[in-house]
Formats: C-alpha cells, structure tokens, sequence
C-alpha cells in the first residue's frame, strides 16, 4: 500500500468581503472569511485495478473511495457504484504502464471539472507530468478534450467496462474541499489560460451575463432583467456553447460579469484581476459560497444580490434592486 505524498501543507486563507455587503444579509458569508485547507497529496499505486470510475485493490479489498467519489455521496452508494462496476467489467484483464488520476463522480459538470478535477492535476510533481490522465470513457466530451489540448496535459479515455492494471498510478487528493480553494493552484490555472493574453490591461470593456440552459434555473421574469442587461450594453452570452477559445478572448476582456448562480459563472477563471462578478444567488442561501470564494483567490471583486424567489416559487429577481445594484457595480469604471 502505497503511503501519501503531501504536496501543499495547511494553508490558512483569508477573504475580503462582498464589495456591497449588506449588515443584515453577513450571515451568508461570515463563515466563509478565513478557512484553512487542508493538506493535498498524491499517492503512487503499484499495479492498482481500475474499472470506469473505480479505483481498487482487488485481493486487499481495498477502495480508494475517498478520491475517486464526490465528498455527498454516501457510504452505499459508493459500495454499490464499485460493486456494479465489478460486476459490469470484462474478464479480461489490460495493462497500462502508468498514469494520473484526478476525476471524481461528478467531474463531468463543468464547475466541477475547473474547481475540483483541473486543480487536482496541478498537484503532480513535474517529473510524473508525462504521464497520461487516465479518464473513463464518458468524459469523452468536446470541452474536455479541448482544455486539455489547450493546456498540453496528455490523456487516455478508457473503454468502459475494461479492467485495465496500471503498473504505476498516480491518484491525487482533493486539491481543495470544493468550494474553497487553494490560491495557488487557481492563479497558476489562471496564468496557463490566458500564456497569450498577457496585457493585464481590461481592454475593450466588456460586460456580459451568463444565459442559462437550464430553464428551471432561469427566473420567471428573465425577460425583464434582460431588458436591464440591454439597457447596460451587456451582452447575454450561452456560455456552455462558446468554445475554450471564445471564454478566453470574452472573459479577458470582461470588466463585469454577472449571472445567476451556477457554472458558468466557474468561467471567472478566464478573467483578469481587478474584474467584477456580480451574482444572482438563490434566496437564503449561504451554502453556496464557490463563486464567492473563486473570486477572492483571484483577486476578483465581488459583488451580490439575492433573489427574491425560491426557485421552487419560480425564482424571481427583483428588476428594480437588481437594476440598482447593477449600476453600484459599474459606477466606479
């Protein structure tokens, strides 16, 4: 069994407050100021099984759950999930000589492929990085592909339902618990996204929201907040569909970006410091602290505001604050 390699230590991280902060709506971020990270590490497996999405010592029984499940997901599920997988997979056995390990069950969302998945590659000490990223065959996917050309990381999709053993893996820890991060690694990510936009000048001045494909997470009255958004020159912009290119030329050059609470607004690391991010958060909602917390480790201001409706009550915004507060945020350019 292989013993942790710890690659970053504790690390204590401070945060500024929201620019417009209210004194009453504190509560939603109180928590969030100062946290401390805990250590990451790598362990190097000698001739581990990996099955899709598992990861495992057959003979020893032994399931390295913790870096290969996303932090909710219960004790059952994760027996379950390997069970099937063992079940499902060829009798055949398939050798690979190395590789690295940075997905977990929900990588495949966006957000949490760029907080979670992307940072875990960054804690490979240099000498492994010729290895390649070993993925299930269902991050098979257009974007994916994309950012790791982009980024020079080499890979290799696994058939699903194989039974490959890797002579040498390399499986990282959580870089950070999601939603909070080391400032490190995201700045370094940042600095590899824009090796061609060098000019830290924000220039021309964009400003552009977020369009949500998710209908049932749009608000009832979107069509009065993109009359505001029009009124302001933003541009209202389907950030799933842009290419990695696009988010790079776009968000550079944003000087706010705004959008209701989700993963497109993940698209902050494509931006400058000194930018703005201004979201739309689901109402009463202090659980949901990444973008928050993404825009500090940037150097991102931060501003907010609350819905007014659950989304289960259709999710409203109130267009006259939310006008209001859009101005706030661009007085000051």
């Amino acid at each position: 069994m292989s013993k942790k390699k710890f690659i970053y230590p504790h690390l204590a991280v401070n945060r500024k407050k929201p620019l417009n902060l209210i004194d009453s709506d504190n509560y939603l971020f109180s928590h969030e100021y100062e946290k401390t990270i805990p250590p990451s590490y790598i362990r190097i497996l000698r001739n581990p099984t990996v099955i899709n999405e598992t990861i495992l010592y057959l003979k020893k029984l032994r399931i390295f759950s913790k870096e290969t499940f996303y932090g909710s997901h219960t004790l059952t599920k994760k027996v379950k999930d390997t069970i099937k997988n063992i079940i499902k997979s060829d009798n055949e056995t398939h050798q690979l000589d190395r590789g690295i390990w940075i997905v977990d069950s929900k990588s495949q969302n966006f957000g949490h492929w760029m907080i979670d998945s992307l940072c875990r590659y960054y804690l490979v000490p240099k000498e492994y990085r010729s290895y390649k990223v070993l993925l299930p065959d269902k991050f098979k996917i257009d974007w994916i592909i994309e950012m790791l050309e982009y980024l020079d990381i080499p890979f290799k999709f696994l058939d699903k339902n194989k039974k490959y053993i890797v002579n040498e893996l390399i499986l990282t820890s959580k870089a950070h618990p999601s939603g909070n991060y080391n400032p490190e690694i995201v700045n370094e990510i940042r600095e590899l996204f824009l090796k061609e936009n060098i000019n830290n000048e924000i220039k021309p001045k964009r400003k552009v929201w977020a369009s949500r494909a998710n209908i049932g997470r749009n608000p009832k009255n979107l069509n009065e907040i993109e009359k505001i958004l029009n009124k302001f020159n933003f541009e209202i912009l389907p950030t799933e569909k842009l290419s990695l290119k696009e988010k790079i030329e776009i968000f550079s050059n944003t000087e706010l970006f705004s959008g209701t609470h989700g993963s497109g607004l993940i698209n902050l690391f494509f931006m400058k410091e000194g930018s703005r991010i201004f979201e739309v958060r689901d109402l009463n909602d202090k659980h949901k602290n990444a973008v928050f917390s993404l825009a500090a480790a940037l150097g991102i201001d931060y501003f907010y505001m609350e819905r007014e409706k659950s989304l289960l009550e259709g999710g409203q915004i109130n267009s006259l604050i939310f006008e209001k507060k859009l101005q706030a945020c661009l007085n000051d350019f």
